[in-house]
């Protein structure tokens, strides 16, 4: 690639990264997006504190004029349940500078840093048919796939549903906070186990500000399942408003801790939320789910749950070692 004609890549941080990222990712349709691209400067610096003040190590880059970028790259270490030393990347080339080696190059920089950076394997999401062949000749492999699964309300007929076991009872989080000064702390602990436990979370790192930003941003107090176990908390299902149709919601997430699993709590929260979103009017309730997780994926089937045809409704995982800077082919 020349460089007299394609300006070299260079690193940047703070509110430089997140204008460049920002400006980018906006001229994306939003299903075309992948986990952890935001279109605004807030999003992208709420993404990058979160992670730094974690301790996590993080790495963004820029082709083209700050203002008016060509591409963006970044990468930052997981922190949830993958092999230990698993980074993730995602590299993003407007139309216009395509097929001129800037990919290749953010790639080989991505995975140079993040050799330096203690990776031992990379991974990056991509949507299907976009990225494929550039991704394989860069050494990547498919190992797994996100889908989105949808259900639409109301149902024909109710879900048939059993007494819940004495020791089990489900609350909001609102009616917790009215009755425990405390119940913001304890939410904020059980939803950051779950989500170091998850396949794929939407949270890389909880904190109790960041815990208390989704709150004021995203999620009603009143849409927010919780199971207790013998007055124990274990278990969550969130449900979020969709951005631009008032009769979609989303379940954001319904987890257990490990230690209550097998006892059928999951699938309780997730008829709950069904019938709380039935309730609100909700005509369309939608999940995503990672393939490979059979038991959250025989419960969603069970009740009704069918993978959606919807834009940009299947996510593609791929993963190439990394060994001094290079990926795994030497």
């Amino acid at each position: 690639m020349s460089t007299t004609t394609t300006p070299p890549a260079q690193i940047v941080r703070g509110e430089q990264a997140a204008h460049a990222h920002a400006r980018v990712v906006a001229t994306v349709s939003p299903h075309e997006r992948c986990d952890y691209e935001y279109d605004t400067p807030q999003e992208v610096l709420h993404f990058d504190n979160d992670l730094r003040d974690a301790g996590v190590p993080i790495r963004r880059w820029v082709v083209g004029p700050i203002d008016d970028p060509v591409a963006v790259a970044f990468c930052f270490r997981a922190t949830w349940n993958t092999p230990r030393h698993t980074f993730w990347a995602h590299v993003r080339v407007l139309p216009r500078a395509q097929h001129q080696g800037i990919g290749s190059e953010l790639l080989q920089k991505v995975q140079q840093w993040a050799a330096t950076a203690g990776a031992q394997a990379l991974r990056v999401m991509a949507h299907p048919d976009t990225s494929d062949v550039f991704l394989q000749h860069h050494g990547f492999v498919h190992i797994g796939t996100e889908q989105l699964f949808s259900l639409a309300l109301p149902l024909p007929t109710p879900i048939t549903t059993h007494p819940l076991p004495a020791n089990i009872r489900l609350t909001t989080l609102a009616e917790l906070m009215i009755k425990d000064s405390d119940a913001m702390e304890q939410v904020c602990t059980l939803h950051a186990a779950i989500s170091l436990d998850v396949p794929m979370p939407d949270e890389l790192i909880v904190t109790l500000s960041k815990f208390r930003r989704l709150l004021g941003e995203d999620v009603n107090p009143a849409h927010y399942l919780l199971a207790f176990v013998d007055d124990q908390l274990i278990g969550e299902s969130i449900l979020m408003e969709d951005d631009d149709d008032a009769y979609v919601m989303w379940q954001h997430a319904t987890g257990v801790l490990p230690a209550f699993r097998g006892l059928g709590v999951a699938k309780i929260l997730k008829i709950a939320a069904i019938e709380l979103a039935q309730s609100l009017g909700i005509r369309e309730l939608r999940t995503w789910m990672e393939t490979s997780n059979a038991p959250i994926r025989k419960v969603n089937q069970a009740l009704g749950f069918h993978e959606s045809n919807h834009p940009g409704a299947v996510i593609q995982i791929y993963e190439c070692s990394v060994k001094n800077g290079q990926d795994g082919r030497g």
